[in-house]
């Protein structure tokens, strides 16, 4: 039974995948982006401790569960009244504004007009304490770089009145770009552009002194390794603060976090890490992404095996730093530079930059990179660097035709652009970016460092492909000779491996185009007003999918079993 799914290699998904003009129309126009957040609509009527910006066509249970944050808000108006010496009954009301992955923000309106925010993190969300207090020491300095990023009026970790943490802090000026960035007028979309490579050359120019994220060191439990900057007072490098160190168990585990001062520190531990969670709570699983489960023959995944290659990264890890010491100077980048997180005035001048929340500093190499919202890669024109223009027969296009085009072309343009600012505004990026081995080795370093969730195959691809390119990676010793690679991949391994993942990329290609059908996001948001309709379309999807292997009883049951679009375990 096990050769079933690479025989009939998700034919579920592709038979929904082709018959979707005949099974749905398009998205109705003006549908909302999944990755909106709430806007000023939100008033006091609203559910200030449950989260209402939108819904999930699965496991919305677990979803809302994450993002339930109960606080006293009498406490949260005094200590914001406090924040900005003003007494409580000049408070004139609490509004939710904005609820994330992580958070939520409420506005603090005064009865003259002026207010503040405040961003409360959910209880779910990780370090706790190490994910405020970074984010505070972190925003004062990028403001100390000439970022402009929200002011911190206040912020607490410890137990206070309000019952959770918080961070109390001014509004920006101006508005998100939001969705408005896909449909910019390209002068316009240039000017942001440039402004953002403007502010990151500013972030490359101040090199760290170690790895880690940034801290007031009053704020690190005592004893906690740290690292002094020695030209901001009271700040320091101390461990790393984004998720995929603290998530689930590895909170709890005792391991070297950083800061790191060697580069090869950098890429070894996150896959130390990663071992130290499977050796202790690690056990066999189906891969998260129920798409994917055919494809691997409905089998569980073997942590051992992922382990296995973790060692084998270990053993590459020493060689993949660059012996250039510029590249390995560690640098700040934001974590998630994306239009919701871009402020902008009316003139398209970039008011500030916000959610700093998990922020790293990396060496040069690991950090460098087009952020994912500004990046096109996998097109071949963007990946020549070739100008982009708009197909000569545009004009007769049909309206479908035409939309896609445009897309493209916007793509592309930014991503030319991109590159084009950061070679003659920010040189440091345009190096890191230029190493022809660059992408590999920031793609093997995420993937070993990624929390494993029962897919082992994008780590063991990496190994394979600097394997195979060995030569033109690892450094030539002093005396002229190339070290052995200490990995051996033989070309049937490396052709197995692409193999496997070339079938998973076209998994998710094609949940990708189903997803965008529903007008759902990745893990199935949709608005709260396209809800019913989203839930209507899925339950359409199942039928047709169940029928495309009805011929199969086993294939129907495994694939009623593990439908991506269902309520499951994800912890199975």
């Amino acid at each position: 039974m096990t050769t079933h799914g690479p025989l009939l290699h998700t034919r579920w998904l592709r038979f929904v995948s082709r018959n979707f003009h005949r099974l749905f129309s398009l998205r109705c126009a003006g549908e909302t982006n999944p990755s909106q957040v709430a806007g000023e609509g939100m008033g006091d009527a609203d559910d200030l401790f449950e989260y209402t910006s939108g819904r999930w066509i699965y496991n919305e249970p677990r979803r809302l569960a994450e993002r339930h944050l109960v606080f006293n808000v009498d406490e949260l108006k005094k200590a914001a009244a406090t924040a900005v010496g003003r007494p409580v009954s000049e408070i004139r009301v609490i509004r939710k504004v904005a609820e994330g992955g992580f958070n939520r923000v409420f506005d603090i309106s005064m009865k003259d007009g002026s207010s503040l925010l405040a961003r409360l993190p959910y209880p779910s969300t990780m370090p706790r304490r190490l994910a405020v207090t970074s984010e505070v020491a972190t925003l004062a300095f990028v403001r100390a770089c000439g970022i402009p990023a929200p002011r911190v009026l206040g912020y607490s970790v410890h137990d206070n009145p309000v019952g959770v943490e918080y961070i109390l802090m001014e509004k920006l000026p101006g508005r998100p770009i939001g969705d408005a960035w896909f449909s910019l007028p390209e002068k316009a979309r240039l000017k942001v552009l440039h402004e953002i490579i403007t502010l990151e050359a500013k972030l490359f120019a101040n090199s760290l002194p170690a790895s880690g994220s940034i801290y007031f060191a009053h704020d690190l439990p005592h004893g906690t390794p740290n690292v002094p900057l020695s030209d901001l007072e009271g700040l320091c490098i101390g461990p790393y603060a984004n998720l995929r160190w603290w998530f689930n168990e590895r909170a709890s585990l005792d391991i070297d976090r950083g800061p790191h001062n060697d580069p090869c520190r950098v890429l070894q531990a996150p896959a130390e890490k990663e071992l130290a969670w499977i050796q202790t709570y690690g056990k066999p699983r189906f891969p998260f992404q129920r798409a994917y489960r055919e494809t691997l023959g409905y089998k569980k995944q073997d942590p051992e095996e992922h382990a296995n290659s973790l060692l084998e990264y270990l053993q590459l890890a020493p060689y993949l730093a660059p012996t250039c010491p510029k590249l390995n100077l560690p640098i700040l980048r934001h974590p998630d530079l994306q239009p919701n997180n871009i402020f902008i005035s009316e003139d398209f001048k970039i008011t500030g930059l916000i959610d700093w929340q998990h922020s790293l500093v990396l060496p040069m190499f690991l950090a460098a990179g087009i952020p994912r919202s500004f990046q096109n890669y996998g097109d071949e024109q963007s990946m020549y660097f070739i100008p982009p223009q708009l197909p000569k027969d545009l004009g007769t296009m049909d309206a479908d035709e035409h939309a896609i085009a445009c897309e493209q072309f916007r793509r592309r343009h930014v991503h030319f652009f991109y590159l084009g600012f950061t070679q003659k505004l920010n040189e440091p990026h345009s190096e890191a970016l230029e190493q022809e081995f660059g992408l590999l080795t920031r793609r093997i370093f995420d993937n070993a460092g990624s929390p494993w969730e029962g897919l082992n195959t994008p780590l063991q691809v990496d190994i394979a492909q600097v394997s195979q390119n060995w030569s033109n990676i690892a450094a030539v010793r002093s005396d002229g000779s190339l070290p052995a690679c200490p990995v051996v991949i033989s070309e049937q391994d490396a052709q197995k491996r692409a193999a496997l993942d070339d079938s998973l990329r076209n998994v998710d290609t094609e949940l990708e185009q189903i997803n965008g059908f529903l007008g759902v996001g990745s893990d199935g948001w949709i608005s709260n007003e396209l809800f019913e309709q989203a839930k209507e379309r899925a339950r359409s999807i199942r039928a047709e999918g169940l029928a495309a292997v009805d011929d199969d009883p086993w294939l129907r049951r495994m694939t009623e079993q593990h439908w991506p679009f269902d309520d499951y375990n994800e912890d199975e």
